[in-house]
C-alpha cells in the first residue's frame, strides 16, 4: 500500500516545522519511491514540489484543505496511510501519523494569536487521540504529550531534527570567524529576542561584536515587542528572512549563537550552530539541558544580569570543531 503524505508545509514560510517536513519528505522519497505527496495550491517553495513530485488536489487551500478536500480525496483511495509532519492533520481521517512538535499553544496561549491559540488547543489533542502513532522531536515533548494528553508512552516515538541536506552540501572547513552574535528564530515574543538585545547592550562586547537577529515577524504570534528604534544600534542588524544559501553563510561566520527562547521542542539553530563551529548560548530549560548538556552555556533568559554575564564570559564558552560533532 502505498504512503501518502501531508505535505502543506510547502504553503507556508520556513521556520523550524516546514524544515523537518522538507526534509523528512525527502527521506521518505528515498526509502519509499512510491510515496505520494499532497497539497493544496499556493505552493511558495516551488524547487523542493518539483523534487518530490506534490500533486496538486481540490480548490480549497489552508485548514479547509486540510479538513475537508485531503480526506475526502484519501477516501477515494481507499484510505492509504497518511504521514503529517507539521503539526497538523485531518482531524476525521484515522489513519494517519503525526509529527507534534511541541505544545506551546497548551503552555503559552497568550504568545499566539487567539485565533491560532483556540484552534490548535481543538486540533490537536484531537489529533493525538485519533492518530495512529504519534511522533516528536525530544523526550521532553513526549512527556509533555503523556503528561498532557494521557497518551501511551508507546503510541510516542522521538525523532530528532538533523542537519539539512543543503547545511551538510555547504559544510566547510577554516571559514574564518568574525564578532558575529548570531540569533535565529521569528521574532515573538517565544523568543525572548527584547531579553537578548537588552542583555547584548549591557556587556562588555556591545561595541566589539555586532548582533544578528533572523527571523520574521509570523502574523499568528504576537509581536515579540523589540523597540524598533533600539534595532537602529549601529552594532545591531536585524534581517526578516534570507535565503538558505545566505543562512548558512552567516552561521558559518558568526562566532556566537544564541538562544534564549523561553520554551522549544528542539531548537534547530542551536544544533546549526554547533555544527557550524559556533560557541553556543542558550537559555535553561529542559529541551535545552536534554539534548546540548556539555556543549553550550546555559543562562536564565528571564534574568538580564545573567544574560549579560554569559556574554561577557565569551572565552569560556564551550568550544567545538565541527567534525567533533558530526557522526
Amino acid at each position: 500500500m502505498k504512503i501518502f503524505v501531508n505535505a502543506r508545509f510547502l504553503t507556508q514560510p520556513v521556520s523550524g516545522v516546514q524544515r523537518y517536513g522538507i526534509e523528512c519528505s525527502r527521506q521518505i522519497k528515498k526509502l519509499c519511491p512510491e510515496a505520494v505527496f499532497l497539497a493544496p495550491k499556493g505552493i511558495i517553495h516551488h524547487d523542493i514540489a518539483k523534487e518530490l513530485n506534490v500533486k496538486i488536489i481540490g480548490s480549497r487551500s489552508g485548514h479547509l484543505w486540510e479538513q475537508v478536500s485531503l480526506p475526502l480525496y484519501l477516501a477515494g483511495q481507499k484510505y492509504p496511510p497518511l504521514v503529517c509532519l507539521a503539526n497538523t492533520g485531518p482531524v476525521f481521517y484515522s489513519n494517519t501519523y503525526i509529527t507534534i512538535h511541541d505544545l506551546a499553544f497548551y503552555h503559552h496561549p497568550e504568545w499566539n494569536s487567539r485565533k491560532f491559540s483556540a484552534w490548535y488547543n481543538i486540533l490537536i489533542p484531537r489529533l493525538a487521540y485519533r492518530s495512529r502513532h504519534v511522533f516528536t522531536v525530544s523526550n521532553t515533548i513526549k512527556e509533555e504529550l503523556v503528561k498532557c494528553y494521557n497518551l501511551s508512552p508507546a503510541k510516542i516515538s522521538v525523532t530528532y531534527n538533523g542537519i539539512s541536506r543543503s547545511m551538510m552540501e555547504a559544510s566547510k572547513s577554516g571559514v574564518p570567524k568574525e564578532k558575529i552574535i548570531l540569533s535565529v528564530g521569528t521574532l515573538s515574543k517565544r523568543k525572548n529576542h527584547p531579553n537578548l538585545v537588552s542583555g547584548f547592550l549591557d556587556s562588555r562586547y556591545y561595541k566589539e561584536y555586532c548582533l544578528v537577529l533572523v527571523g520574521d515577524k509570523n502574523k499568528v504570534f504576537r509581536d515579540g515587542g523589540i523597540d524598533e528604534g533600539t534595532l537602529q544600534h549601529a552594532n545591531i542588524k536585524i534581517f526578516p528572512t534570507l535565503t538558505e544559501p545566505v543562512l548558512i553563510a552567516m552561521y558559518q561566520k558568526a562566532e556566537i549563537l544564541v538562544s534564549l527562547s523561553l520554551y522549544e521542542g528542539f531548537g534547530i539553530p542551536i544544533l546549526e550552530g554547533l555544527f557550524n563551529g559556533c560557541k553556543v548560548i542558550c537559555s535553561d530549560i529542559p529541551v535545552y539541558r536534554e539534548l546540548f548538556s556539555g556543549y553550550v552555556s546555559f543562562c536564565d533568559p528571564l534574568d538580564l544580569d545573567s544574560i549579560t554575564a554569559a556574554l561577557n564570559d565569551l572565552e569560556h564558552i564551550p568550544s567545538f570543531t565541527p567534525t567533533q560533532l558530526r557522526p
